[in-house]
């Protein structure tokens, strides 16, 4: 795996595009035991308990609505934000992290002789969720499906997937964005089904349970009259 420089890092809250405004992410993720120690024992034994993640962000200060002050302020407000970081670009199986978090802090700091910034942290609610992208952040028209990731088995634990729509144009547009999978990379069924969306801005994050075949990859319908979505979906085995 070839090493990247940080400056190719991109980040989605929200359905916003923030990359342009950060300029530092870190996320952490631990995961708590539970010691079960008994008389007899020669050495102490433990389970696994709770997970844990946080993300931290620092950057520049944008007012404008869309951009980062006006989406970090809202997310705030309603204690929630769904991120969606990359820390090598969000090409076809790049690898990132999903945060289904809870907005904690946000602070915006006017130095006298330097640019207005920001810093924003979140606590996940479910953990720290490693994802592979499926569909780079870009437009699409009509409908499709893209190129398939191949995991080499399939997997029995389920996984996750998340969904950043950033734009949306035309009349009445609308798009279904789903994950398939399949055992033969030929015959594929859908593994879920994102809610249909019609607005910027949107988010999505869906759990499944059981069995995800060798080979996932993304498809969408799109509807309307001269539509295009703008969007990046992402899976995540567990």
């Amino acid at each position: 795996m070839p090493f990247e420089h940080g400056s190719k890092a991109k980040v989605y809250v929200n359905g916003y595009d923030l990359t342009e405004y950060l300029t530092s992410v870190s996320v952490s993720g631990e995961g708590e035991t539970a010691e079960t120690t008994t008389f007899g024992k020669v050495a102490k034994t433990y389970i696994p308990g709770l997970k844990d993640a946080t993300l931290s962000a620092e950057g520049l200060h944008s007012p404008a609505p869309g951009e980062i002050d006006a989406v970090v302020t809202a997310a705030l407000a309603s204690g929630k934000s769904m991120w969606c970081y990359y820390p090598q670009d969000d090409t076809l199986g790049s690898a990132g992290y999903g945060l289904d978090a809870l907005k904690t802090s946000y602070e915006v700091e006017s130095p006298v002789d330097d640019v207005v910034s920001v810093s924003a942290e979140a606590q996940s609610r479910t953990g720290l969720e490693r994802i592979l992208s499926l569909h780079p952040l870009g437009a699409e028209a009509v409908s499709g499906s893209g190129s398939s990731l191949d995991n080499g088995v399939a997997t029995s634990d389920g996984g996750v997937s998340y969904l950043q729509v950033t734009e949306v144009s035309g009349t009445t547009p609308s798009l279904t964005a789903r994950v398939q999978h399949s055992a033969d990379n030929v015959t594929w069924v859908d593994l879920l089904t994102f809610a249909n969306v019609t607005t910027a801005g949107s988010s999505q994050r869906i759990k499944v349970t059981g069995t995800v075949n060798r080979y996932i990859r993304t498809s969408w319908t799109i509807s309307g009259t001269s539509p295009s979505f703008t969007f990046n979906v992402a899976f995540g085995r567990y």
